[in-house]
C-alpha cells in the first residue's frame, strides 16, 4: 500500500487545457508575470504549457522542461526565457516526492506525459528537446522505461526526440537517493540526516515496490531506448551526483555509440549552474542545438 502522505498523480488530459489566464497567485501566473508577452496554458495541476504569444509554428521545436522538486518561477523562468526567446514552446511537467517514494505512480505519471506527446494530440508533431533536472531525469527515466518496454506504442516519439540535456541528475547509491529525499523535504540541517534515514529504512521494507523500479530506470539510463545526442551538466561537489558514477555513465553511453557533450564544473550547486556560471551553461547549451540543427549559428547566448 503505498505510502498515505503523498498524493497520486492527477491525470494529464490535453483536452483540460482550455485555460486561458493561469489563476492569481499560481505558479503560472508567476512565470507569465516573469516571462511578459507568453501565452501560458494550464494542462493539470504538474503540466503547463508555455508559448510565444501571437502565432506559434508547429514546426518549431516544443522543449520538455522537467524541473527539480521545489523549483521557484523566477529560477524556473531563466530556463524557460532561453527557448521561449527562440520561438519555442515550452512544456513544464513537474514531478512530485511522491512519483520518486512510490514508483508506480511515476510510471503512471510518465505515460500521461507520453500520452500528452502523442501523435494525433495538439503536441503529437513537433521536434522534441528534454530538458530534465534532478527528480526530473528520473522521471524522463521512468519515460524511457515505457519506450522500452512498448516501443510499438510509442514510436512515433522516440523518433521525435532530437536531443535531451540532463541537469544535476541524482546519481550513485540508494545513499544517494536518501540524502536527495532528505534535501528536497527539509532545509535543517539538523533534521535531514533524521529524514536520511528514514528514507533508507523505507527503501529497505518497501524494496520489492521501490529499489526493484530505481533499478529499472537506471537501467533505462545505462541501456536507452533513444540513440539522440546528450548534453551533460554536473559538478563535482555535488553531494546528490556522484561523480564517478557520472563518468561512468558518460562512458557507457560513449561506447554505445551516442554522441555525448559534457559542461561540467569543479565547484558548483545541485541545480544551480546557470545562475553560478550563466555564460558557460549558454556557450554548451548553444553549441548542443546547433550540432541537433535546431538554432542557428548566431547561438543561444544571445538571447541572455
Amino acid at each position: 500500500m503505498p505510502p498515505m502522505e503523498t498524493e497520486a498523480p492527477p491525470p494529464v488530459t490535453p483536452e483540460g487545457a482550455v485555460a486561458e489566464d493561469p489563476p492569481a497567485g499560481s505558479p503560472e501566473a508567476s512565470h507569465a508575470s516573469l516571462l511578459p508577452g507568453t501565452a501560458v496554458t494550464p494542462v493539470s495541476r504538474t503540466v503547463c504549457l508555455y508559448r510565444p504569444a501571437g502565432t506559434f509554428a508547429d514546426s518549431q521545436p516544443l522543449v520538455l522542461l522537467l524541473p527539480w522538486f521545489g523549483a521557484r518561477p523566477g529560477a524556473l523562468a531563466k530556463y524557460l526565457s532561453l527557448y521561449l526567446g527562440r520561438g519555442w514552446g515550452v512544456l513544464v511537467a513537474e514531478s512530485s516526492l511522491g512519483h520518486f517514494l512510490w514508483p508506480r505512480w511515476g510510471l503512471a505519471y510518465a505515460e500521461q506525459l507520453l500520452g500528452l506527446l502523442g501523435e494525433g494530440k495538439a503536441l503529437g508533431t513537433q521536434p522534441l528537446l528534454i530538458h530534465a533536472f534532478s527528480i526530473g531525469g528520473y522521471t524522463f527515466a521512468q519515460m524511457m522505461v515505457h519506450l522500452a518496454r512498448h516501443p510499438e506504442r510509442h514510436a512515433g516519439i522516440g523518433e521525435r526526440i532530437r536531443g535531451c540535456v540532463y541537469d544535476s541528475l541524482v546519481a550513485g547509491s540508494l545513499e544517494n537517493m536518501a540524502q536527495g529525499v532528505a534535501r528536497m523535504t527539509s532545509s535543517s540541517a539538523a533534521v535531514r540526516p533524521l529524514l536520511r534515514g528514514g528514507a533508507l529504512l523505507y527503501f529497505r521494507l518497501f524494496r520489492p515496490c521501490t529499489v526493484a523500479h530505481y533499478e529499472a530506470a537506471l537501467d533505462a539510463f545505462h541501456r536507452p531506448p533513444l540513440r539522440c545526442p546528450v548534453l551533460v551538466f554536473f559538478c563535482h561537489n555535488d553531494p546528490l551526483s556522484d561523480a564517478r558514477t557520472m563518468q561512468q555513465l558518460l562512458g557507457t553511453w560513449r561506447a554505445l555509440g551516442l554522441r555525448v557533450q559534457v559542461q561540467e564544473w569543479a565547484v558548483s550547486r545541485h541545480a544551480q549552474h546557470l545562475r553560478l556560471y550563466p555564460q558557460e551553461y549558454a556557450r554548451a547549451l548553444g553549441a548542443f542545438l546547433q550540432q541537433l540543427g535546431l538554432l542557428p549559428a548566431s547561438g543561444l547566448q544571445a538571447k541572455l
